[in-house]
């Protein structure tokens, strides 16, 4: 029986991937310098390995990274006024309440990215518990994350479902030995996973969430 659905937070709940990678490409047009795509998206579901605003500074050294970092911020705050969760992620969460399930959110992200977000999202309260990099020594695709989840809820692996997006974010589960759905976004879903996540959906409006836990009761040893 699943005691606890475990979610990603960026690309996952909230698209912030794909805004995210609008505003470096928008700021990076605006300079006219090419925006260093292939390593953004190894990043996806881990923290950042390469700095996002390096290659703007070599070419424009006069100007402060302060000043790059605020006018990507405008751009990204843009792009995020009107938006939404992603579709069918409100209903999972109102459903995983109604079932007596315990809903937490485990992310690479700062824990401020998160609260900003899901504050503004208006859906913090759905969360029994948030463990974000400032919890952790080690971020995905390490299963750090996932593994403090478990110990905060007492319960073994196959108690709990991950849902996430990235390749990153899947292997931390896999490796934290806990079933995973994925349901890739528009920046993730041409990316390669690992064969072994449980299920794949292009949205949560594919399956109801009853129906996600019935074919996973199905498949997996409880």
């Amino acid at each position: 029986m699943v005691k606890v659905i475990i979610f990603d937070f960026d690309g996952l709940v909230f698209d912030t991937e794909t805004y995210d990678l609008q505003a470096f490409q928008e700021l990076y047009k605006k300079y006219n310098v090419d925006f260093p795509l292939g390593e953004w998206i190894n990043s996806i579901g881990s923290s950042l390995r390469f700095a996002p605003y390096e290659r703007l500074l070599v070419n424009f050294p006069e100007i402060s990274r302060d000043k790059i970092r605020i006018e990507r911020s405008n751009l990204y705050q843009e792009l995020l006024e009107g938006k939404s969760p992603r579709e069918g992620v409100v209903d999972y969460l109102e459903r995983a309440k109604q079932l007596g399930i315990k809903i937490a959110l485990a992310s690479s992200s700062t824990r401020s990215w998160i609260e900003y977000h899901i504050n503004k999202l208006g859906i913090i309260s759905y969360f029994d518990y948030i463990c974000t990099s400032d919890d952790v020594e080690n971020v995905n695709p390490e299963p750090d994350l996932y593994q403090k989840v478990l110990s905060y809820f007492e319960i073994s692996p196959k108690e709990a479902v991950v849902f996430e997006d990235s390749p990153n974010g899947s292997l931390a589960s896999i490796r934290a030995e806990i079933p995973c759905v994925i349901v890739p976004n528009e920046t993730t879903k041409l990316l390669k996973f690992d064969e072994r996540v449980a299920l794949r959906l292009n949205s949560k409006q594919d399956m109801t969430l009853d129906e996600v836990l019935e074919i996973l009761s199905m498949n997996i040893p409880m």
